[in-house]
């Protein structure tokens, strides 16, 4: 079967730096695939090279057997949608028009809402448990709710892929988990989920594979319980850890050691 994205020895960055450094990755539609690693590793420039937001310096990045950049905005709108990492500065839409902001590659310029497109908005609030939401100012909602309503606004867009960079790296543990369990439905009724993840348990319980980057380079790939080991979470952070298993999910679960990190 032909992988939904290709990296073939792709070097790319911004402006004469290149934060990755020669990637080779494949992956197949239906996974949910975490991407870890240190702070500076490449982790975001990686979703944003498979979504064409950057053209590969050298390499090629394709997305259904073609480069991603011989897909039109519009067209590649509608097969995949990128959730940017929590902003701060967001508009004072209600949150219904702000998910409808999703359906913009499907209509004509200046092109009014349509049945199909409430639609999709309401399945995509109601399939995030954010329904009840529709009418409030997307300001006034905790960083947990926003960040439900921005995984509904890029459902309405694309139910095919959705890109994620760091979805719960400022909520607490109750919205954290929130988050990863309606990715992890979405991706149960088929939708293919990448996300970039600090919280590397989050990672081994909700993923099916990891991939580890380091210096611009895949480090480690595969499932979790071949990922997240000592022998490679160690050398990843530079720092020393023990790892056990979750005694529920039967994952792999990293503990750093306190007053351990390597200079």
């Amino acid at each position: 079967m032909r992988p939904l994205f290709e990296m073939r020895g792709v070097r790319a960055g911004y402006g004469a730096d290149d934060v990755l450094k020669g990637v080779d990755l494949s992956l197949a539609e239906g996974e949910m695939t975490a991407i870890i690693g240190p702070n500076g590793a490449g982790k975001s420039t990686l979703l944003k090279t498979m979504s064409g937001a950057i053209a590969p310096s050298s390499g090629e990045a394709l997305f259904r057997g073609r480069p991603v950049s011989s897909f039109g905005a519009a067209a590649l709108a509608r097969e995949l949608a990128l959730v940017h990492q929590l902003m701060e500065n967001i508009p004072s839409f209600t949150v219904a028009d702000f998910v409808q902001l999703g359906r913009f590659p499907y209509r004509k310029f200046w092109g009014e809402n349509r049945s199909e497109d409430e639609a999709r908005v309401s399945g995509a609030l109601s399939a995030v448990g954010a329904a009840h939401l529709g009418s409030r100012v997307l300001t006034e909602l905790s960083g947990g709710e926003r960040q439900l309503v921005y995984v509904a606004r890029a459902l309405a867009q694309s139910e095919r892929v959705i890109v994620l960079d760091e979805p719960v790296s400022h909520l607490d543990i109750r919205h954290a988990v929130r988050i990863m369990n309606v990715l992890y439905e979405l991706n149960a009724a088929g939708t293919t989920i990448i996300t970039v993840l600090h919280d590397i348990n989050l990672a081994s319980d909700y993923c099916s594979r990891i991939i580890a980057l380091k210096d611009g380079a895949v480090f480690a790939d595969g499932p979790p319980e071949e990922v997240i080991r000592y022998q490679v979470v160690e050398p990843l952070f530079d720092t020393v850890c023990v790892v056990f298993e979750n005694p529920i999910t039967k994952r792999p679960y990293t503990f750093p050691v306190p007053r351990h990190a390597r200079a």
